[in-house]
């Protein structure tokens, strides 16, 4: 590559920073939403503060998106954010005297809230969103819907068995939501309503129930031990049975994830419950079995 060649691709790349500056600078002015990519984490100084910010590439512009200024949630760590895309309005733009082009600071709390905003004033029930997951408990995930918090119970995050949701997803993950009620703000209620589903969108798993029997005998992963209700085990995500304990086990320690034999008493799609029982090898079958090994009948003994 020669020297001018090189020099043409700096000119050009130089060319197209210049654009995503400029355009940087009109979003700026006119508070619009811009989204980008978290790809480094940094320490750096903002006036007399030293915080902890994700580095964004805003089509080849880089900016840094401050810990206060991410969401108004604490989070633990941000660790978590690389990688993720986020939605921001320009705060301020930095250069240098000999630059032409520099970096921004962003802000995605008022980003929010201009989405919320253009939300409520645009949503409808029925439509389909991608939410941010921006923290979780065992129970609920706490997500934002264009900037609109809500909190999504874990019956509403899918048909499976969730003991913990914080072992299936993670803080900056995503997952597609429908709307089921939406309730704009008025002065009444000053945050509005908006209930949603994650759900709804998955197949329902008793669709396949007809590939159950009664009194038949069927594979299933154990997904939950209580100590009052008993077992509960999954055939395939979503279709549940529920089991005592079985007699018997002396002392056997059972685990989730265990994959064990169940036999199925009743089958009820009406209130979409499954009951059954674990069926426990009681002899096993060939060398291994010690009365076989001491009945004489292996190969070669056989008189």
């Amino acid at each position: 590559m020669t020297k001018r060649t090189v020099s043409r691709h700096i000119d050009e790349e130089l060319n197209e920073q210049m654009v995503t500056w400029l355009s940087l600078r009109e979003a700026k002015n006119r508070k619009r939403v811009l989204y980008a990519k978290a790809v480094g984490l940094e320490e750096i100084s903002l006036g007399d503060l030293r915080m902890e910010c994700l580095k964004l590439n805003y089509e080849g512009v880089y900016g840094y998106l401050p810990r206060n200024k991410i969401d108004d949630y604490e989070f633990k760590g941000l660790h978590n954010f690389m990688g993720k895309t986020f939605e921001f309005v320009v705060e301020t733009l930095i250069t240098e005297p000999d630059e032409q082009v520099g970096t921004f600071v962003a802000n995605r709390i008022e980003a929010l809230k201009l989405s919320a905003n253009r939300f409520w004033n645009n949503a409808q029930v029925g439509e389909i969103y991608e939410a941010f997951i921006r923290g979780i408990d065992p129970y609920h995930l706490y997500i934002l819907v264009e900037g609109v918090q809500v909190k999504l119970h874990r019956s509403e995050v899918g048909y499976s068995l969730y003991d913990d949701l914080r072992e299936v997803y993670s803080i900056g993950d995503s997952i597609e939501v429908k709307i089921l009620e939406l309730g704009k703000p008025n002065e009444e209620n000053s945050e509005g309503t908006l209930q949603v589903s994650a759900k709804i969108l998955n197949q329902d798993p008793w669709d396949n129930i007809g590939n159950y029997k009664e009194r038949m005998f069927y594979l299933a992963e154990l997904k939950r031990i209580h100590p009052v209700h008993g077992m509960f085990l999954e055939l395939e995500p979503g279709l549940s049975v529920l089991t005592y304990f079985p007699a018997g086990t002396r002392g056997r320690k059972f685990k989730p994830g265990d994959e064990l034999e169940v036999k199925i008493k009743t089958i009820d799609v009406e209130k979409r419950e499954i009951f059954g029982t674990i069926v426990l090898p009681r002899n096993k079958i060939g060398a291994n079995n010690p009365s076989f090994r001491n009945s004489g009948i292996r190969r070669g003994n056989r008189g």
